[in-house]
């Protein structure tokens, strides 16, 4: 009796279980599991483990509250490597959390798994190699590395830099030819890499426009200076201000902070250098808000030197996010922060633009995600992943996000220049990166110092002004001296020959007289003579 109740229940747990499989098969229930691995080395407070974190969390969160079904088998895992290091001690400490992340992939043979990593490009190119042999997408927040887009080395790796060196070039450049500048002078800012206040983005921009420029057949002389940030005063910035000044009217400026940035337009102003004959431009980088297009308001009374220097400046930037939307995530972020890691995020820390990009790569995979089953994820490669992220715009709270064919972030530039009606830096042009464009997008703020429009590339006196004798220039002297020479020349030349033709004419009226007179004599004796010989 007590076997055959044994038998009974047995089968009614087999029956239980297989409704249970069966409703679970309906359902999704054994869908494909997908794990998202944040890979971070190092605290720095841009993009280090506490600024980063948090900025997953919230964008994941957000995303299962978007997609509650298809992402409800999504979950996130992390790799860190506490402590401060540089690009290359991190990239050489990246096989080692490569162990742990292939761990992390052993122990869930069923997930399908994506990697999300804020490192720098040497971090990426040694994660990126791993990547390959797992077949993993490695979704990169920073990296900017062209190399990342050899698909044979790298067939996983999507990068979302929201700050484009290349484009940044490109612009620059464009604007040069709209304005017909080719002499110019580029003022580099040495800094210690190690800082967090964006050095690295522009010791590698330095670089990257020395060499652009130096290359480009727009450019006919630029010269390259450099000053140390450690040692900057109002002395150092006056003696590289006046060595660019007499060599080009146009001055590329690659000063890593805003401040800085700031004293050097008001030494130039002091230096009468932003009265029209020259004009500054000022690549920035996007990272917080007054940093990548200056997005300040500068109150007259309170800093008037610096809106009558700004007046001689153009930025130029990738697009920065739209702070005053994104205004709840951005606090959702700082509160994370602050109730799950135990730290608290400064504004500068917190509202960057590097936090924003790595919530966007977050929201950018969970939307690729959302579309597909478990069917279609238990045969998903993570080559074929990455094509899902080829050509496709991202329209996201903070910023539409453009993947380009070579699984690179495209990035299209804004140019500002201050409004001086209520001092706010606009943006008066247009880069586009895709089709290769460059427009003016208002007639109102293009509005130069000098009366006569803007900077002339080379000055009718020289760039030191020792081509001008008083108010004359040199060339025109001489070009008219030489003009005087020849006309006097001609004229001295005219007299002679009218006197000498003169003096021929003369000469043949007393001749011809004198033939005459001979003729008449002659003929008189040869008559007298006829006339004696006849009989």
């Amino acid at each position: 009796m007590k076997y055959g109740a044994s038998c009974i229940t047995y089968r009614l747990w087999n029956c239980v279980i297989c409704l249970h499989l069966i409703i679970s098969g309906i359902v999704g229930y054994d869908r494909r599991g997908v794990s998202i691995i944040s890979v971070i080395i190092g605290d720095n407070p841009g993009y280090g483990y506490f600024a980063q974190s948090p900025a997953y969390d919230v964008a994941l969160a957000r995303a299962l509250r978007t997609f509650p079904s298809t992402l409800s088998q999504v979950r996130r895992l992390s790799v860190y490597k506490p402590g401060n290091y540089s690009c290359p001690e991190a990239a050489a400490l990246m096989p080692i959390l490569a162990m742990e992340v292939d761990q992390l992939i052993r122990d869930n043979p069923q997930d399908f798994t994506v990697l999300i990593t804020s490192g720098c490009s040497l971090e990426i190119i040694a994660l990126g190699d791993f990547a390959r042999e797992w077949d993993v997408p490695l979704m990169a927040v920073i990296a900017i590395d062209l190399s990342l887009t050899n698909t044979q080395r790298f067939p996983t790796v999507v990068t979302f830099p929201s700050s484009d060196q290349l484009s940044l070039v490109r612009a620059t450049l464009a604007l040069f030819q709209r304005y017909s500048w080719s002499t110019v002078s580029l003022l580099c800012e040495d800094v210690n890499p190690n800082r967090a206040d964006n050095a690295l983005f522009y010791i590698t921009t330095c670089g990257g426009f020395t060499n652009a420029l130096r290359k480009s057949s727009q450019i006919d002389n630029l010269n390259v200076l450099y000053f140390a940030a450690q040692t900057a005063n109002n002395e150092s910035f006056e003696n590289v201000l006046q060595t660019a000044g007499n060599q080009s009217r146009v001055i590329l400026l690659l000063v890593a902070t805003t401040r800085r940035l700031r004293d050097v337009m008001i030494t130039a102003d002091r230096l009468n250098m932003t009265s029209g004959d020259y004009i500054f431009i000022a690549p920035r980088s996007p990272a917080i808000p007054s940093e990548g297009a200056l997005q300040w308001r500068f109150n007259v009374t309170s800093d008037e030197q610096a809106f009558t220097a700004f007046h001689s400046l153009i930025t130029v930037s990738n697009p920065i996010p739209r702070w005053n939307v994104i205004t709840a995530l951005m606090n959702e972020i700082r509160n994370q922060s602050q109730f799950v890691y135990n730290r608290t995020l400064t504004v500068a820390d917190s509202i960057n633009d590097v936090t924003v990009s790595a919530a966007e790569v977050m929201s950018s995979v969970t939307e690729v995600l959302s579309q597909f089953s478990s069917r279609q994820l238990e045969a998903m490669t993570g080559k074929d992943f990455r094509k899902y992220f080829l050509n496709r715009t991202f329209e996201l709270d903070s910023r539409s996000v453009f993947i380009g064919p070579k699984g690179m972030r495209v990035c299209d530039v804004d140019l500002y220049r201050m409004n001086v009606t209520n001092g706010e830096m606009e943006i008066v042009w247009q880069y586009k990166s895709v089709s290769d464009t460059f427009r003016q997008t208002s007639q109102q703020n293009v509005i130069w110092r000098s009366q006569n429009g803007p900077p002339i590339n080379r000055p009718v006196c020289g760039f030191r002004g020792d081509r001008c004798i008083g108010s004359l220039e040199k060339s025109g002297v001489t070009t008219t001296a030489a003009v005087l020479t020849v006309l006097v020349s001609f004229i001295f030349g005219a007299g002679i020959f009218w006197f000498s033709r003169q003096h021929m004419n003369e000469s043949v009226w007393w001749l011809l007289e004198e033939m005459r007179l001979l003729s008449v004599i002659t003929h008189s004796k040869l008559d007298t003579f006829q006339s004696v010989q006849r009989p």
